[in-house]
């Protein structure tokens, strides 16, 4: 088996990303039967100690600060993740190199006995995926483990795993459509990875929310370790308990980055993982992720790539572009995916923006240029289906020194890094 034979087989298997009005419940996500699933492999997620990571903003980026936080002490570390940007090979990683084409076709092959004669409906893609990273880390001989739940936590195929930490960072309103509608709604499905006797990591959330959690985590056995009471973040320094750590000079944009890192140092000393802590910043202040107010020079314009897609993440980009950019005039260049704010995103879009152009990515999520545009109402706004051609509109509307924003999904990311690549 090739890797492209491989990537057929795996898109032979239901597909949740990309598959719509599936009914969320444990028909659907059957986490027990992708146990035993596991159980005949051994359940190799038990050969290493692993952190578990969900929330709605901030978690690619505090796996990112665990990563490099674990390799700076000289530990090997897998990272599994989703969505992916450029290639499905980057979910899966040890350290920062991305599985490889051959070790990622002789997986597949080692899982297909197991999985060619099981009804496919009741076996998902995202399964398949998380049981590969399993068996990788496990063939690599990792030292840690760093999962990233797909989607919810209660069900996610992440979720059979017995971590040393489990972390659950800021909740917002996104997946409604399938997590629930409202932030409790939300939250029980984030707080369905706490598991007994594990220290639980809550980020930075609204009071009302902070404290559900604590009681949730309360409830399930699990020892809630909560920001604002137990670690926090002032201007630029973090409190871990009474011990303060910085001035933090972070490479990665915005406060919500600082309370992220805080979020990660915290996982590790409840890991039992706090070591030398000049070291660890150090390798915090270096963490760089892509597409999370991602800065870089184009055509002698600043250009501001970002995939967040939720309100505070719309408000937290916009903040950092003010802050780094004050009084530069902003082109945005949009792609948002159905099911989320639009109309609340593309408000803040209005308030900050001096001209918005909508357009469309390559994902079947992507909300249609019409769609935007009628959430936009009258004004500053025109629409450019064709990726491209929106970015040199966007050219065309600016001067130099201004500033760029392409931002709305990972999907959209991307295709603009496909775009950029050209240029």
């Amino acid at each position: 088996m090739d890797y492209q034979d491989a990537l057929n087989y795996l898109n032979s298997f239901i597909n949740y990303e990309i598959k719509k009005d599936i009914t969320y419940n444990e028909n659907h996500y059957n986490l027990e039967a992708f146990r035993e699933l596991a159980e005949e492999f051994n359940s190799p997620f038990n050969a290493y100690p692993a952190i578990h990571v969900t929330g709605t903003k901030g978690k690619g980026s505090v796996v990112e600060f665990l990563k490099n936080m674990l390799m700076v002490q000289g530990y090997r570390v897998g990272t599994f993740t989703s969505p992916h940007l450029f290639n499905i090979r980057e979910r899966i990683r040890i350290d920062d190199a991305w599985i490889s084409e051959e070790s990622f076709a002789s997986l597949v092959e080692t899982i297909r006995p197991a999985t060619a004669d099981r009804e496919k409906r009741y076996r998902t893609f995202f399964e398949l995926m998380t049981l590969m990273s399993f068996l990788y880390f496990q063939r690599e001989n990792v030292d840690w483990a760093v999962f990233e739940v797909g989607m919810g936590g209660r069900l996610d195929s992440t979720n059979i795993i017995s971590p040393r930490c489990a972390v659950i960072n800021t909740l917002g309103l996104d997946h409604t459509e399938t997590l629930g509608p409202t932030l409790q709604h939300i939250a029980r499905e984030k707080a369905g990875i706490v598991k007994k006797g594990i220290p639980v990591v809550i980020g930075p959330q609204k009071d009302e929310i902070r404290d559900y959690l604590i009681q949730l985590a309360i409830d399930a056995g699990g020892i809630p370790v909560v920001y604002g009471n137990d670690f926090t973040v002032d201007r630029d320094e973090i409190y871990l308990g009474e011990e303060k750590i910085g001035p933090v000079h972070l490479a990665l944009e915005g406060e919500h980055q600082l309370k992220n890192c805080a979020c990660a140092l915290q996982a590790l000393k409840s890991a039992g993982m706090w070591k030398n802590k000049k070291t660890l910043i150090g390798a915090a202040e270096k963490t760089t992720v892509g597409g999370r107010v991602e800065i870089r020079p184009f055509e002698s314009r600043f250009l501001v790539l970002d995939v967040g897609h939720t309100l505070e993440s719309v408000d937290s980009l916009y903040t950092v572009v003010n802050k780094k950019f004050p009084g530069k005039r902003i082109v945005s260049v949009i792609s948002y995916s159905h099911g989320k704010n639009i109309s609340g995103m593309v408000a803040l879009d209005k308030k900050y923006a001096q001209e918005l152009i909508f357009t469309e990515n390559s994902s079947f999520r992507g909300a249609k240029t019409e769609e935007l545009a009628a959430a936009s109402g009258p004004g500053k706004s025109l629409s450019v289906k064709d990726l491209k051609e929106a970015l040199n509109k966007a050219l065309e509307l600016s001067e130099e020194g201004d500033v760029l924003v392409i931002h709305g999904s990972f999907y959209l990311m991307g295709d603009v890094y496909e775009i950029l690549e050209k240029y």
